[in-house]
């Protein structure tokens, strides 16, 4: 049966109709009170001009009206909402309802004061994800915020809960933090990437997440009487306090951020035939690594909570501990299934730390910990994150070889050198992946422009290659063939206007074209670190050649070499790791390290192979230079040369 209702005017426009899709049966006179359109801060009022009736199942209900449309076709196509059990499904500016009409005049509520922008805000805005959360607080507040921009009349925290379960469907509410400072958090949903509330959110608590620690519950806990914001916290929905500002940017950050890593396992340490003092026993060395694995899974948490200015207490309180857990401002309580009190006295670590193998081992330790700590901080150099995270990494970065040095003052300069090196490997990879993700945005949005990427290519090819080839041949004796098909690859790359992703598969494509040869030689990590040589110089030839042209494209040709060199020194750290079976912050530590460029990631017999022989018959198939760079004194080549 069909109704029209001819007295209602200016309620919904005449294009929308409203089709029930269940089975349920009404008879004629169910009087309702009709919902008029306001284009001010309601969508749905009620209204005392007109009603309308309820007709049976499965009949058609068309109302007429002359008002603009509630909620724009094109924002809301294909948004399935939730209400009260009802779904409404929105195509082309029909809304189909499954199931009776008799619990609409409710369900409706929590949209009645909900405007177009505010529905087409969160679409925008936010996007349902798996994995990721974010506080109830934090989205109410970006509401409040959004009104407010728009001169909208906000609703209450409940019923605009109700409207993003209305537009996001399948959410689930957890409760997340610790004991006594939880807080709720919508599962399932977060900001999108490019969304402008991550700059909100990085401007406005980035000092805050600096200042005190997020309430979520690590596996090891600062000491109750260490730190009293725990008591602070207030479960309101605005920001009042540092730490609930700081919890929501953290908890904002985490989603960039690998916090399922799992806490990498460590070697026994290898004494050998070592005989220890008086004063050691192997007691104390089984102590060592009890305490000494507690204290990286505690720096491992801190990290996953962004709390890094917690560090320097960790490492203070591990240090110079007493000969009681208990003493001392920032001592950390046993986790479950350990027992109380394994804290080593500051002598008796003293005396650990002297013996040549403990020395060693704890360093073995390091390398893996640190490793853990870059792939939960950077887990994809390419990937955008917000510069706040970025930053925040790299003022951290910045205090690491400061802390430990301070913390470890009192112990014998060679245990200090040695910690200190490899935290030093640590914070220079870390500014290294943060430099290099940097690189990776501002490339991003030249290589997703048409218009550079024409320019580009056309310079590209007015480069006489032939003559870039004569020049750097001499230095680099590079195969001819290989040269001319990696300019050819990457002409064509560039003209497919490839993404950075796309790119980043040709560079790895690159690198294990040209390393493969070498797969399990010992020469692999020299092979490797002439190939970086060897890539920069040929490159450096090609733009000195744009330079020289004065090609309009220079400043992205400069910035796409950055890049790529950098990649490139990323990529060829990470073979040389999965050569040698070491991390790749042993890998760089042994770089740094002058001191240690006999041990096994640097094949021993380089030296002496640079004199004693004029061509390196591995050097044929890469092509080395037969002036070749000593890796202790740079003045080598140069005298060659």
């Amino acid at each position: 049966m069909l109704f029209q209702v001819q007295s209602v005017q200016h309620v919904y426009p005449p294009q929308v109709q409203y089709v029930e899709g269940g089975d349920a049966v009404y008879t004629n006179g169910a009087l309702r009170t009709a919902y008029a359109y306001n284009p001010e801060p309601q969508m749905y009022a009620p209204s005392s001009a007109a009603s309308y009736f309820e007709a049976p199942g499965g009949a058609q209900v068309t109302v007429a009206g002359s008002s603009p449309p509630a909620v724009p076709s094109h924002s809301m196509v294909g948004i399935t909402m939730d209400v009260g059990g009802s779904p409404i499904v929105s195509s082309a500016g029909a809304y189909l309802i499954h199931g009776g009409m008799d619990s609409t005049r409710h369900s409706l509520a929590h949209t009645s004061r909900s405007s177009p922008a505010t529905l087409q805000w969160l679409l925008d805005n936010y996007e349902t994800a798996e994995g990721v959360s974010l506080p109830r607080s934090s989205l109410y507040n970006h509401y409040l915020r959004h009104c407010q921009e728009h001169k909208l009349d906000p609703v209450n925290a409940a019923s605009f809960g109700k409207l993003i379960r209305s537009v996001f469907m399948g959410l689930r509410t957890r409760r997340l933090g610790t004991r006594g400072n939880s807080k709720y958090h919508y599962y399932g949903i977060r900001l999108k990437p490019d969304s402008p509330l991550n700059r909100l959110q990085e401007d406005t608590q980035y000092m805050a997440m600096r200042q005190q620690p997020m309430h979520q519950k690590p596996r090891y806990r600062p000491a109750q009487k260490t730190d009293s914001l725990g008591d602070s916290g207030s479960h309101g929905s605005l920001h009042s306090t540092p730490e609930q500002a700081m919890a929501a940017q953290s908890q904002h950050h985490q989603q960039y951020i690998d916090v399922s890593h799992v806490f990498p396992e460590f070697p026994a340490p290898d004494l050998g035939s070592v005989l220890l003092q008086e004063s050691i026993t192997l007691h104390d060395v089984k102590a060592l690594q009890l305490v000494y694995r507690r204290h990286c899974e505690a720096t491992l948490d801190v990290v996953v909570n962004l709390q890094f200015h917690y560090i320097e207490k960790l490492w203070l309180s591990f240090w110079n501990s007493k000969a009681s857990s208990g003493d001392g401002p920032a001592s950390l309580p046993a986790s479950d299934g350990e027992p109380e009190g394994a804290v080593l006295p500051k002598d008796k670590l003293v005396s650990l730390c002297k013996c040549e193998p403990i020395l060693k081992w704890m360093r073995n330790c390091d390398h893996i910990l640190y490793q853990a700590l870059v792939e939960i901080l950077i887990p994809d150099v390419l990937r955008p994150v917000p510069s706040t995270l970025t930053q925040a990494i790299r003022n951290f970065a910045k205090s690491l070889e400061g802390w430990l040095t301070n913390a470890m003052r009192d112990f014998p300069q060679q245990v200090i050198q040695t910690k200190v090196g490899v935290v030093s490997a640590f914070a220079q990879t870390l500014r290294r992946y943060t430099s290099l993700n940097h690189l990776a945005q501002a490339a991003r949005a030249v290589l997703q422009n048409t218009s550079q990427i024409n320019q580009m290519l056309s310079d590209l090819n007015r480069v006489d290659f032939a003559n870039v080839q004569e020049q750097a041949s001499w230095v680099c004796q590079c195969e001819e063939s290989v040269v001319q098909r990696l300019e050819q690859d990457f002409k064509l790359t560039l003209q497919q206007q490839s993404s950075l992703d796309q790119w980043a598969s040709w560079l790895d494509n690159v690198v294990t074209q040209v390393l493969k040869q070498h797969a399990g030689s010992p020469s692999f990590p020299k092979a490797a670190r002439q190939f970086l040589l060897k890539w920069s110089f040929y490159s450096s030839m090609v733009i000195r050649d744009l330079t020289l042209r004065s090609a309009a494209s220079f400043g992205s040709f400069h910035l796409i070499r950055l890049l790529y060199d950098e990649y490139m020194f990323y990529l060829v750290e990470h073979r040389v790791a999965e050569a040698t079976g070491e991390t790749p912050i042993a890998v760089m530590g042994e770089f740094n390290d002058l001191a240690s460029l006999s041990l096994t990631l640097l094949d021993k017999d380089d030296i002496s192979e640079d004199r004693g022989s004029e061509a390196d018959p591995d050097a044929h198939s890469l092509g080395e230079p037969l002036v070749k760079r000593e890796r202790s004194d740079t003045n080598h080549s140069l005298q060659g040369i």
